[in-house]
């Protein structure tokens, strides 16, 4: 589990840490808090997010390696979404309308702490 704060927002998310988190992500899911993807490689193509077999639309925030938001947008099932630039560190999933709803905007600073909850 993760602590992600974004502004005043707090969440507690889980972490896509194995292969089978990654692969299966949010897919079937319709109501979660959160998942974030830590990026092993910053390129705009292993940054790609698809939401095949999803039942809802989910917002997506990229964050750099400066703590930053860099893009944000909000993903339809069945769509896949790659992003403008090489520089995710990591990638935060929320439910639909939490960029909105809280305010979130580019070059926000996030700030990532695991819980041992």
């Amino acid at each position: 589990m993760y602590n992600i704060t974004i502004n005043d927002y707090e969440i507690k998310v889980e972490c896509a840490d194995t292969f089978q988190k990654r692969l299966f992500g949010l897919m079937g899911k319709r109501e979660f808090n959160g998942l974030l993807f830590k990026q092993r490689h910053s390129n705009r193509f292993s940054s790609s997010i698809h939401t095949s077999f999803m039942k809802v639309p989910i917002d997506l925030i990229y964050v750099d390696c400066d703590m930053r938001i860099s893009q944000v947008t909000t993903l339809k099932p069945w769509r896949i979404f790659i992003p403008d630039n090489d520089n995710s560190k990591y990638i935060l999933e929320l439910p639909e309308n939490s960029i909105n709803r809280k305010n979130i905007k580019i070059n926000t600073k996030v700030k990532i702490v695991e819980s041992y909850e």
